[in-house]
């Protein structure tokens, strides 16, 4: 959904677009076993290839969330709402998911007892949640920092991961983009994207969000913005 805020220059009026996005909160131990019967065959099989239950209920749960917020606002039956995740690049199942037919856009991720879940009026939308204690830092840091950028602490480090992972799913360029060449502001000051590889300049909407203990979270959207951000519990979606 997209919404004008005025602002005023001297005398005069402007509009200027406010991006909203809802995010949708949810866990893993959310699960029942009708939320599996939303999942088609495609996404069924896609779980069952999932080899540990704790990765098939984040896979599972953040499916049925997206189908029930969609589907909420679509005026759908959950179970009629569509997800195309097709890779582009190699045509599996894999891919950011997409709602055929429909001007929503939607991003999912899930670590550790979260699943969080982005959902637009079709601004292309990126959302990332990591548990804090998952890897170590040292190991990763040359594939997520660039120059110039540091991260003493873990929260740090977290921080500026999970702001970059949500600005290349935003664009949907995913790993074909190093994080690396992804320049955001550093943690402590506002979220707001810098560089994006060779492009000094690329319309997006950064904030950071509120995981609990023990996460970081972020979410971008591409547009001018400014972001309004609607937080939502997906336990209401998840319990009949």
């Amino acid at each position: 959904m997209i919404n004008a805020r005025w602002v005023r220059t001297g005398s005069t009026l402007h509009p200027v677009e406010v991006v909203e996005v809802e995010v949708w909160w949810g866990r893993p131990s959310q699960q029942l076993p009708w939320h599996a019967d939303l999942l088609d065959a495609t996404e069924r099989r896609r779980r069952a290839a999932f080899r540990r239950p704790a990765d098939q209920a984040r896979f599972t749960v953040a499916t049925a969330v997206l189908k029930l917020a969609a589907g909420q606002r679509l005026g759908l039956a959950a179970d009629r709402v569509t997800i195309d995740r097709t890779c582009a690049d190699c045509g599996r199942p894999h891919g950011r998911p997409r709602l055929p037919g429909h001007d929503l856009a939607a991003s999912i991720s899930h670590s550790g007892d979260r699943v969080l879940v982005g959902l637009t009026g079709g601004a292309p939308v990126g959302v990332d949640v990591e548990e804090i204690s998952r890897v170590d830092p040292d190991e990763l840091a040359g594939h997520v920092l660039g120059t110039g950028e540091a991260a003493p602490t873990r929260p740090e480090f977290f921080c500026y991961w999970t702001r970059k992972e949500a600005v290349v799913k935003a664009t949907g360029d995913g790993l074909r983009m190093p994080l690396s060449e992804v320049v955001v502001t550093p943690p402590g000051e506002p979220p707001r994207l810098l560089r994006y590889g060779d492009r000094a300049e690329l319309a997006t909407c950064l904030a950071d969000l509120d995981g609990g203990d023990g996460y970081a979270a972020a979410v971008a959207v591409l547009g001018a913005g400014p972001l309004r951000v609607h937080r939502r519990d997906a336990t209401a979606l998840l319990t009949p």
